[in-house]
């Protein structure tokens, strides 16, 4: 099954990644600018997926929303058989299943092939090596820029909890814990990483934060607006 996925999914991501990556160090000469480039290229790529996952997240706390008055009420005044028959015809009531909570996953299942794609490339790209970038002295290996200590997976780290920061207002304690692993994971998974990859993922989440405060500004002019109309 993952030997499916990885030909059919993963490696056409790895190829268009391949390809954007070299075509836009024959424009700049410089790899480090040939990764922005492949961060920047592959957010706008993906950003009609975060906003439909952005829809969809939105409708699941909606609904929840809706619901969470009488689920309290339920819980409170009701126990066993009686509460489950209370929550199911609840649930009825607002078309919803209990499954629709993995409607939130949708974002990190977007992420994932990507992740893979490019850990997969970059994590060992023999032209990436003792390339330089601002201050980093090779690519191709793990920054050290602390005295060996790395550098770069630290500050992408800060700007991911950032983002989180940001998007996670709105959330439930458990989304909130859930992006809070997930941006750990990520810090445990790429800091003995190459500099050329965690450059590549830390420009993805100074995007990805400046894209949750887009949203974030969206979300309150909309909210402004429903409350002026009222």
């Amino acid at each position: 099954m993952f030997a499916v996925l990885h030909d059919w999914l993963i490696l056409p991501i790895a190829h268009c990644f391949q390809w954007v990556l070299e075509t836009s160090y024959q424009r700049t000469h410089d790899f480090g600018l040939a990764i922005l480039m492949l961060s920047l290229v592959f957010n706008l790529v993906l950003l009609p997926a975060y906003h439909f996952a952005e829809k969809v997240q939105g409708r699941e706390r909606a609904a929840r929303a809706a619901m969470q008055a009488k689920l309290e009420e339920f819980k409170r005044c009701f126990t066993g058989q009686e509460r489950h028959m209370m929550i199911a015809a609840l649930y009825r009531l607002h078309h919803y299943h209990p499954v629709f909570a993995l409607r939130g996953l949708v974002p990190l299942l977007i992420q994932v092939p990507v992740f893979i794609a490019a850990y997969g490339l970059l994590s060992d790209y023999p032209p990436l090596q003792y390339e330089h970038f601002m201050g980093i002295a090779n690519l191709g290996a793990a920054d050290g820029l602390l005295g060996g200590v790395n550098l770069l997976p630290i500050v992408m780290t800060v700007i991911n909890l950032m983002a989180a920061h940001v998007y996670n207002r709105d959330l439930s304690s458990q989304e909130r814990l859930q992006t809070w692993i997930v941006a750990m994971l990520f810090f445990v998974l790429l800091y003995p990483s190459p500099a050329g990859l965690v450059l590549y993922w830390t420009c993805n989440n100074l995007f990805s934060l400046i894209k949750n405060l887009v949203y974030r500004v969206a979300r309150s002019s909309s909210t402004l607006r429903r409350t002026s109309n009222a």
